[in-house]
């Protein structure tokens, strides 16, 4: 059976320096098993691509993300399937996994990046994830040696909805069980505003987040537009 994942890609930026050193890696898992060097690359990518300077102090780096609407962070959903992984091309971000959700349950194409570009293929009840541009619609150059060498992960469509769903799971994990902790030295203020903003950025709900209450008290206008945002899909 395949398995789909919340990825992050290249996250080659300066880390921050009140954060633990992690080592580069090309591409991260977001879960509940991500690590804390995972939940700094996380970070590291987010400020990075965002233009957010992490060269100051914790707290003035989390007022501009907590003010800042919409982000862009290189990544998306990685499938596999035993000795199989299509991951997302270029120009591709884990803030539109939603869309691939949203895409597979119209049964709808669907930007998975460029370079290679993976793309989609309904077949009766099932979804082929294709390596690359198989039917030439994005790609007029394709010569015979590169649609040879594409191969294609083939999914229950049912199943993989519901793996689709899970990643919202998966980052809310990441974000408990990962993320937050490995921002030991920020208040609790500026981790809950965070964690809305995250929820935000992402197309994700918590719906067992026991602090809502609280939260509305202190940011009732981010709320408002986080439960907007969910209610509306």
């Amino acid at each position: 059976m395949g398995k789909v994942s919340a990825i992050i890609q290249d996250p080659n930026f300066d880390q921050p320096s009140w954060l633990s050193k992690a080592e580069y890696r090309e591409s991260v898992v977001l879960s509940k098993s991500s690590s804390p060097d995972d939940a700094v690359l996380f970070f590291t990518l987010l400020c990075g691509y965002n233009d957010v300077d992490v060269a100051r102090d914790p707290a003035d780096v989390l007022n501009e993300l907590i003010t800042t609407d919409e982000i862009l962070i290189r990544g998306g959903i990685a499938f596999e399937d035993k000795d199989k992984v299509i991951l997302p091309g270029c120009c591709c971000g884990l803030e539109s996994w939603r869309e691939v959700l949203e895409a597979v349950i119209n049964m709808e194409n669907v930007w998975l990046g460029h370079d290679p570009y993976p793309s989609v293929e309904y077949v009766d009840h099932t979804v082929r994830i294709w390596s690359d541009d198989f039917s030439g619609a994005m790609r007029k150059d394709l010569t015979e040696q590169e649609i040879q060498k594409m191969y294609y992960i083939e999914y229950d469509r049912d199943d993989l909805i519901k793996k689709l769903q899970s990643i919202e799971t998966d980052l809310l994990d990441f974000y408990k069980h990962s993320f937050e902790k490995a921002l030991w030295m920020v208040d609790d203020y500026h981790k809950e505003m965070l964690f809305l903003q995250y929820c935000k950025w992402f197309r994700i709900y918590p719906k067992n987040y026991n602090d809502l209450d609280s939260l509305q008290l202190k940011s009732p206008g981010l709320l408002l537009s986080l439960d907007r945002s969910y209610t509306s899909l």
